[in-house]
């Protein structure tokens, strides 16, 4: 029986990474909370009786092929491969060290590796080498020159070294989110990409960054220039838009309200939107910066509208 939990936990996982869902999305759709999918996934429990039917009716398959009697419906959606698979649930810990140092710093990471899914010793090992390097004041090249030495001694049947050292490399030298992402694909597959870096997952993505935005609150007093223009049009919008320089429209809207920031940013396309709003995170300016790029918004609307 042991045997079956074993396969069981990947196979959910397989099958959910196959529709390309999050553990929260597959609870919300079984009703049951997150930490009961990450349990099952990581084989320390096993759903009831009537949650294997409601996962095999969900994923179109036997409750046999979700305990590892056969595997027809796994081979279909062809990414029962026991290492592909593992290393997809590893890089989705990589992209969570990559949100957390953006947001907590690097020393947040060592924390963080209670909360892996993934089943790597390296990527644990690697983050308290990389912190204890860092003490000693040794520089970035040489830290990562040693750990993929250190890569290079894993088992062969552990292929996460390369990939670990090359996204631990960009996360602490600071590059931007959507580049560690790339670099993490990359050594996943095409597969992957679409799921965290394509066309569906920005279309995806496009919902929660406005979401994000929409509380934000202006810059300063000074920094209203642009608040009637939440009364524009769509047209009016995208016609300044195409007249405006990006670096201007980031800088317009760090100091902006919710309400002008959505009116516009909705106006984009996905991948510019993604780009604008890493810009927008990442910006450090000042209030006569803001200033002087809203007026010229506002310029640019007078002249083209």
């Amino acid at each position: 029986m042991e045997y079956h939990r074993i396969i069981m936990g990947k196979r959910i996982c397989s099958l959910r990474m196959a529709k390309g869902m999050t553990q929260e999305q597959l609870a919300s759709v079984l009703c049951v909370s997150t930490a009961a999918v990450s349990k099952w996934e990581r084989n320390l429990a096993l759903p009831n009786v009537e949650l294997l039917w409601l996962l095999a009716d969900y994923f179109g398959c036997t409750i046999d092929e979700l305990v590892g009697r056969r595997e027809e419906q796994l081979k279909k959606v062809g990414v029962y491969d026991e290492e592909h698979l593992r290393l997809m649930v590893i890089a989705d810990d990589l992209l969570r060290c990559s949100e957390v140092s953006r947001q907590k710093g690097l020393l947040a990471l060592e924390e963080l590796t209670a909360e892996f899914q993934g089943d790597s010793e390296f990527l644990p090992f690697a983050i308290r080498f990389i912190l204890q390097a860092f003490m000693k004041e040794m520089p970035v090249d040489r830290v990562v020159e040693l750990l993929n030495n250190y890569a290079k001694t894993l088992p062969k049947e552990q292929s996460e070294g390369p990939m670990v050292v090359a996204a631990l490399a960009a996360i602490v030298s600071g590059e931007p989110a959507e580049w560690i992402k790339e670099i993490i694909a990359s050594y996943v597959g095409m597969n992957y990409w679409e799921k965290i870096v394509g066309d569906k997952a920005l279309r995806c993505m496009r919902e929660e960054v406005l979401e994000r935005y929409r509380d934000k609150k202006q810059y300063s007093a000074a920094t209203d220039l642009l608040e009637s223009f939440t009364e524009l049009g769509d047209f009016e919008l995208q016609t300044i838009l195409r007249n405006l320089d990006q670096d201007v429209f980031t800088v317009a809207m760090c100091g902006a309200s919710g309400a002008v920031v959505v009116a516009f940013m909705a106006n984009l396309s996905d991948r510019l939107l993604a780009f604008i709003s890493e810009d927008i995170d990442r910006w450090e300016g000042t209030e006569e910066e803001i200033v002087a790029a809203q007026r010229q918004v506002v310029e640019i609307r007078n002249r083209c509208c």
